[in-house]
């Protein structure tokens, strides 16, 4: 069984554990819970922790393991925990990626909880997480810029009318890459011209956004040039030989957008992200700064994120910066 040694590590103490090198052997009771989650954080948690059971035992991790973990008791698991991250701390890594391993393992003990394998829960006041100063890159490019991409795109073709319609939704209604990718046909309606989107993560909160009717036009042409339409389809697929029909991933958007764009001769590297941010940045001019109603717009939680892009749109910062390094510096008396 796994035990907690006087250095506060985990040892083996009798029984063989079956090893499979390479893989992650979590029990199929937690990978289930994982995939609650968005396929990206199903990845980063385990990862994660996967990273954390090696630290202890210098090798891959086993179900087994994962079920000892669980049957430890509070103060042992904890102890284990508040070890891994002061090793963390100790070894260079950011705040950010700190607090991203201490939430897998809470993520751990949580689905352990819930499967009724751990009893114990992750001791917040005794492992804190790290103090974060956010940064956010919400640069994009301009309207003109990005209307270039219209330019490449091949009306004449059923390609072209999806990709006409997906760059119109992407920058009017922001999207982000996941929310298109949730899609299906049923959450269209041309006649009222809204949409039913979708949260990030496996979650099953939607909202209805309005649509501008040319952006309703265009993803009602594209789905004319397609039959037998069931209101359980996927509203955009690919249309690549091997994935044809299937539905968009985030990563088949991904694609579609960088090459697009290179195509159109856009010199910044695009993506749907950096897209979203170039649309909330046209908002907040066309808005006059409200920021307010650029929230309706982006559905951020927390409208300090709007402020981020106002003070990148107009780069309060460094016009502060400029008026004040202009008053210094000069020498009163030079020899």
């Amino acid at each position: 069984m796994l035990n907690i040694n006087t250095q506060g590590t985990i040892t083996h103490q009798g029984g063989q554990l079956a090893a499979l090198a390479g893989e992650l052997q979590f029990s199929s009771d937690f990978l289930s819970e994982l995939q609650q989650k968005a396929h990206t954080t199903q990845r980063g948690y385990a990862g994660n922790i996967k990273l954390f059971f090696q630290y202890f035992l210098n090798r891959e991790p086993t179900r087994s393991d994962v079920t000892e973990f669980w049957g430890l008791d509070e103060e042992s698991a904890n102890t284990l925990i508040l070890k891994f991250k002061n090793y963390l701390v100790s070894s260079g890594r950011k705040s950010a990626t700190i607090n991203r391993y201490l939430a897998a393992i809470k993520y751990l003990i949580k689905a352990g909880r819930n499967l009724k394998r751990c009893k114990y829960r992750f001791d917040t006041d005794r492992i804190e997480s790290m103090r974060v100063t956010k940064y956010r890159d919400t640069s994009g490019v301009g309207v003109d810029e990005y209307n270039k991409v219209f330019d490449v795109i091949d009306l004449t073709s059923v390609k072209g009318q999806r990709d006409y319609a997906l760059f119109l939704l992407f920058w009017s209604n922001v999207l982000r890459r996941c929310e298109i990718a949730k899609l299906k046909v049923g959450d269209f309606d041309y006649h009222s011209s809204t949409l039913r989107i979708y949260g990030k993560g496996k979650g099953n909160d939607d909202t209805v956004v309005d649509l501008n009717e040319m952006v309703a036009d265009s993803i009602s042409n594209w789905l004319g040039c397609r039959y037998n339409l069931k209101p359980s389809d996927p509203l955009f697929i690919a249309l690549d030989f091997h994935n044809s029909g299937h539905q968009l991933t985030g990563d088949g958007l991904y694609a579609i957008v960088r090459k697009v764009c290179e195509r159109a001769g856009i010199r910044k590297r695009m993506s749907p992200h950096r897209i979203r941010h170039s649309g909330i940045t046209d908002a907040l001019d066309l808005a006059h700064g409200d920021y307010r109603k650029v929230q309706h717009l982006s559905r951020h939680a927390d409208p300090r994120v709007i402020l981020a892009y106002e003070d990148n749109k107009n780069q309060y910062q460094l016009e502060l910066t400029n008026k004040l390094a202009s008053r210094v510096g000069k020498r009163r008396n030079p020899k």
